[in-house]
């Protein structure tokens, strides 16, 4: 009588065990496929729709797209500020904070912060973060996330010439880009400054 139980136990379990593991397999063949679903296989555009937007933390400036001027040639990473009502180097607002380009072509414009307060604000911007990932292959956002904290002074507008590149093999029509300015204080700056910053290699560099 116990060798009969216990030749039913084993093959209970048995099936228990092999139900379980089909089981385990099919679900597996279903999120593999889902995956495969969710991320698609970009097409090749004659025009591509770049979004920049901005999030922060503990920042109490707003930044915004703008056109050079016109009136001046500034170079790729100049960076200053002009005080109210001094002849500014950039222009129009960027509709939307959205830029289009054609695989491989470029785009220069400035990154515009202004601060109406009466105590100078110090920052930084952490990476910037692409979406739709499969877009994020091919591009080259010249910016601001370098290894390095700006200051824009009282009542003046800070502003830094930026590039956008798109290889010419770039693949998608829409690309967004984010970067989260932090807020920092003038001390943790100069620290930075003084140890991390002057070892740590920039794309600037």
């Amino acid at each position: 009588m116990k060798t009969y139980f216990y030749r039913i136990s084993v093959v209970t379990w048995s099936f228990v065990f092999f139900f379980t593991f089909a089981c385990g397999g099919e679900g597996e063949k279903k999120d593999q496929s889902s995956l495969e679903t969710e991320v698609s296989s970009p097409i090749k555009s004659n025009k591509v729709s770049i979004h920049i937007q901005w999030e922060t933390t503990t920042f109490p400036l707003n930044m915004e797209i703008r056109e050079p001027s016109g009136a001046q040639t500034l170079a790729l990473w100049t960076t200053g500020s002009v005080k109210e009502g001094k002849l500014a180097p950039f222009g129009e607002l960027i509709p939307d904070n959205t830029i289009v380009l054609k695989p491989g072509s470029k785009k220069q414009f400035l990154l515009v912060m202004k601060n109406p307060t009466d105590k100078a604000v110090y920052f930084f911007a952490a990476p910037h973060s692409a979406l739709p990932v499969e877009h994020s292959f091919g591009f080259k956002f010249k910016c601001l996330c370098v290894n390095h904290a700006f200051t824009v002074p009282p009542h003046e507008t800070w502003y830094r010439v930026v590039e956008i590149r798109l290889a010419p093999d770039y693949l998608g029509d829409t690309l967004t880009l984010t970067h989260n300015l932090i807020g920092i204080s003038r001390e943790r700056m100069l620290q930075f400054e003084k140890s991390a910053g002057s070892s740590l290699p920039s794309e600037m560099d």
